[in-house]
C-alpha cells in the first residue's frame, strides 16, 4: 500500500492540480491490494476524520466501503456507525447504496444504537429523527408527509411511535419540538379519520 500516494494527492488536490489529483488518487486505490493494510489504513482515515462531509468517490468506493460492508454484515458497531456517519457517498452512489438494501443514515444509527448506545450515536439519532419529522411538517397546515406524499394512517402510527422513541433519546433540548410535532400528527389523524367516517356514509 503506497501511502505517499496519498499524500502527493491531498498536495495536488490543494494546490488545485485536478488532473494529477484524480491520477494519483486512482494509483493510490490501486496499491491496496492487502486487506490487512487496506482495513488498517480506513479505521485510521475514518477515526482522524473531523466532518461529514463527502469522501472522494474513488477512496470511498475502493477502499472504505468494502471495509464497512464487511463489518457490517458482521454486525460491528464500529462498521455500522460509519456507514451512517458516510451515508452522503451512499446516496450519491446507487450502486453502493443497493448492496445495503438502500437504508438511510437513520436507519444505520438505530442500528448502531442497539449495538452500543453510545451518547455521540443518542446525540446523532435523534438528530436524524428531528430532520426527519421537519420533513413530515414542512407542508404543515396541509398535511403531514411521510416520504413524498400524505402520510396514511399506518404511517402515522409509525411517526407517533418514532416521536416516542425520540422523547427516549431526548435530554429536554428537542421537547418543545416533538411536543408539536405530535400535535400536528394527531390533528392530522383525525382528519383522515374523519375524512374516512365520511367516505363510508
Amino acid at each position: 500500500m503506497k501511502t505517499e500516494l496519498y499524500e502527493q494527492y491531498i498536495e495536488h488536490r490543494t494546490a488545485g492540480r485536478k488532473h494529477d489529483a484524480s491520477d494519483t488518487i486512482r494509483r493510490f486505490v490501486a496499491s491496496c491490494t492487502g486487506p490487512t493494510d487496506r482495513d488498517a489504513w480506513v479505521r485510521g482515515f475514518l477515526n482522524q476524520a473531523d466532518s461529514d462531509e463527502r469522501i472522494r468517490h474513488e477512496v470511498y468506493s475502493g477502499l472504505i466501503f468494502p471495509v464497512l460492508l464487511d463489518g457490517y454484515e458482521r454486525k460491528e458497531f464500529w462498521s455500522t456507525y460509519w456507514l451512517a456517519r458516510t451515508a452522503a457517498n451512499l446516496y450519491a452512489s446507487s450502486s453502493l447504496h443497493a448492496q445495503v438494501g438502500y437504508k438511510s443514515e437513520l436507519h444505520f444509527l438505530k442500528e448502531a444504537m442497539e449495538l452500543n448506545p453510545t451518547d455521540d450515536v443518542r446525540r446523532r439519532l435523534l438528530a436524524a429523527y428531528v430532520a426527519e419529522f421537519e420533513h413530515s411538517q414542512h407542508e404543515w397546515p396541509a398535511g403531514i408527509l411521510s416520504g413524498m406524499d400524505g402520510a396514511t394512517l399506518d404511517e402515522c402510527g409509525v411517526i407517533l411511535a418514532d416521536i416516542k422513541f425520540a422523547h427516549h433519546l431526548d435530554d429536554g433540548t428537542q421537547r418543545p419540538f416533538l411536543e408539536q410535532f405530535e400535535r400536528k400528527v394527531r390533528e392530522y389523524i383525525g382528519r383522515l379519520e374523519s375524512r374516512n367516517g365520511e367516505m363510508k356514509s
